[in-house]
């Protein structure tokens, strides 16, 4: 039976190759995209010109000169275009934050609301992404017919049948089963795998040149796709990625559903490059010095540094297809995500002013006791009590260990009194720098994150924030949050003073309208360090995701470089066991200088538990010391809360990382191997 199927596969494969068979499915791909196509222009056509009578009826639209059509959308959320009503009580919840403070609707909310008024008019086929622009749709179908027609006219038509049909018949039963999302992720995980593969042939191709260390690297390319490792770790990303874009549940804001998607999105294809990288690279390396044959084809001798430099090159071009796979599905996924109708207007604004952008923050700077007046405390304290006293005295206790301790602690307790806001009570914070941020017109806001008591999760609190500084001092807003939560609060440039600074006021207090004054909350405000920080825009979320993966490729470039020597040096288990420790040590390292900084030799444990708890300090901090920078250049982190990464960190990055380490590692590979007998010559041919 398994004979007959695969002469019938062979029988296929021949008859497919043939030039009339291309040419048939050339024209029937042709014609699939011609009935595609059509029906998608013509509604994403038909919406714009219904987009262009809204933003017309919402031209001018002001709360402020009760306006006919502010006053529609104010009390019934609704807008008239010609004899034809859209929108309502469910599409627009609070109308009244469609206006600012000055009763205006801004543009760029006219832009977003007239799209959400046409949310009921797209048909439940046509991915929603593609109604905002008939451009995408033209482009989205360009792209599709190449890749098509590349599929038939490379021999890659019998394949692309075999999983398009498998794939296809699974869409179908979950269309039949209704259930639309398993239909949505099983075409574009097959999408997602396609794209992959034009991807690792694109690499394949641009190391075409047969000479030297490109040639070693072309055929190590070639030996990771032919044996299935590359697939294998593409596969994963190519499912994992568009199930999160589809799996945000009903009524979930986007503002939780976005930076979810790109922290586990991003965090997923990264690992998985990583993981490509560091099995395979020791892999290829450590299989062929142990058989003493080099799996390549050269028609001129190359030297151990050639051969070790071709592999890594080849072993980091692929690791780079998954990365920048992985972007471009992470683009499309938020584009996604981001046509998607949001549960209120601030969800929108939140999406649009604090995820799809690039910021760069800036925290409150927190006093420290003076030294004089801090060693005066240290002084009282031990006065103060007499055991301890005694105990210095006598010798007991070490009395330079002893002030080192109460000074942390006393440190520690002044610090805590300025992160507390007692209710009723006010506490002022001030952000320095801002200068150059207004000077050039950037837009600010301040995001908090406040903590309290026992950070209960479904009860909201009353804040006020006051400006104490700049055109506006005195001027305060009043704000509800939830222990835990994250908000942002637009901030005016007017209230950053001549200096470049920002003082604002924090009263855990909320406001009495009838008394016309200020009520005290009930609950105690803690500030954390990520609690208070003023966001200012750097640059877009396009410019913000290739950032990401040139810091990803710099960091695959070390650890491809770290696994082609280990595997060059040692053999493949210990290869594998030694980077894949070193990855893992460099990705934990925050969680390692957390528990250096709380960590301190027992003096009173003995001299060789004392001594040994002193090895393993030192060791720790050696390791942290050299690996910090790795987990230091996190761009899930970045991508999620929509911080930028800047050109200080990317240069950092490329300088540190992709040339200092990576050249260090493959300089300690060619050290070890440059005398090791890689290959064997059998004296034929």
């Amino acid at each position: 039976m398994t004979a007959l199927v695969a002469r019938l596969h062979r029988w296929l494969g021949e008859r497919m190759a043939t030039r009339a068979a291309r040419i048939l499915a050339t024209l029937a791909i042709l014609i699939s995209l011609g009935l595609v196509t059509w029906p998608l222009l013509n509604t994403a056509f038909s919406l714009q010109a219904q987009r262009a009578g809204i933003l017309k009826s919402l031209e001018k639209c002001s709360a402020k000169d009760r306006d006919p059509a502010a006053m529609q959308l104010m009390q019934r959320g609704t807008v008239t275009v010609g004899d034809r009503e859209y929108g309502g009580a469910r599409v627009v919840g609070r109308a009244v934050d469609l206006f600012d403070d000055a009763g205006v609707m801004p543009a760029d909310v006219k832009q977003e609301l007239s799209w959400r008024l046409l949310g009921d008019q797209v048909p439940l086929w046509m991915p929603y992404v593609l109604v905002r622009s008939p451009a995408l749709v033209i482009a989205l179908m360009l792209v599709t017919g190449i890749g098509a027609l590349a599929v038939v006219w490379i021999g890659l038509l019998l394949p692309a049948l075999e999983v398009g049909g498998a794939v296809a018949a699974g869409a179908a039963f979950c269309w039949w089963m209704d259930w639309p999302i398993g239909t949505q992720w099983l075409i574009s995980s097959a999408l997602s795998l396609l794209l992959f593969a034009f991807l690792w042939n694109g690499a394949r191709a641009l190391l075409g040149f047969r000479s030297g260390s490109i040639a070693v690297a072309s055929n190590t390319a070639l030996e990771g796709v032919r044996t299935l490792a590359l697939p294998g770790f593409a596969l994963p990303i190519a499912m994992i990625v568009p199930f999160l874009a589809l799996s945000r549940e009903r009524g979930e804001a986007l503002l939780q559903a976005i930076p979810g998607f790109l922290d586990w999105g991003h965090t997923a294809s990264y690992t998985m490059a990583a993981l490509f990288v560091i099995v395979f690279g020791c892999a290829s390396t450590a299989f062929e010095i142990r058989d003493r044959q080099v799996w390549s084809v050269v028609t001129k001798p190359i030297s151990h540094g050639g051969w070790l430099l071709g592999k890594w090159i080849g072993t980091l071009a692929l690791g780079l297809s998954l990365v920048i796979g992985g972007g471009l599905l992470l683009a499309a996924g938020t584009s996604y995500l981001a046509s998607q109708k949001p549960t209120d207007e601030r969800d929108a604004r939140d999406v649009r002013d604090t995820v799809l952008v690039g910021r760069v923050g800036f925290r409150p700077e927190f006093e420290m006791l003076p030294p004089e007046r801090l060693r005066e405390i240290i002084d009282q304290t031990i006065e103060g009590d007499s055991v301890l006293k005694a105990d210095i005295a006598n010798g007991t206790a070490d009395d330079a260990q002893t002030r080192r301790s109460i000074a942390v602690a006393k440190q520690r307790e002044f610090l805590d009194q300025q992160r507390r806001i007692a209710p009723g009570e006010s506490r002022e914070y001030v952000f320095h720098g801002l200068g150059g941020i207004v000077a050039q017109k950037r837009g600010i806001s301040l995001r908090f994150k406040l903590h309290g008591g026992g950070d209960d999760e479904h009860q909201k609190f009353p804040a006020m924030f006051q400006y104490t500084t700049g055109g506006g001092a005195g001027m305060w807003e009043l704000r509800e949050w939830t222990p835990g939560e994250a908000y942002t609060l637009d901030i005016d440039p007017k209230f950053v003073d001549e200096q470049g600074d920002l003082k604002i006021r924090i009263f855990s207090a909320g406001w009495d309208e009838e008394k016309k004054a200020p009520v005290a909350s009930t609950i105690t405000i803690f500030v954390q360090d990520d609690s208070l920080e003023v966001m200012a825009n750097e640059s877009t979320f396009t410019g913000n995701l290739i950032s990401a993966i040139i810091v990803d490729g710099c960091k695959l470039a070390f650890l491809a470089a770290l696994a082609v020597a280990a595997g060059s040096l040692l053999s493949f288990p210990i290869a594998v066991l030694l980077t894949f420790g070193v990855f893992s040590m460099a990705t934990l390292t925050p969680f390692l200088a957390t528990s250096i900084k709380y960590y301190s030799p027992d003096e009173k444990s003995g001299i060789i538990i004392w001594a040994f708890q002193v090895v393993v300090l030192a060791i720790a901090r050696t390791v942290e010391f050299l690996l910090r920078g790795f987990a230091a250049r996190s761009p899930s982190d970045s991508l999620a809360q929509g911080r930028a990464i800047t050109w200080a960190t990317l240069f950092d990055t490329v300088v540190g990382i992709g040339l200092g380490w990576t050249g260090g590692v493959l300089l300690i590979g060619w050290l070890g191997i440059r005398r090791k007998e890689i290959a064997v010559y059998s004296g034929q041919g």
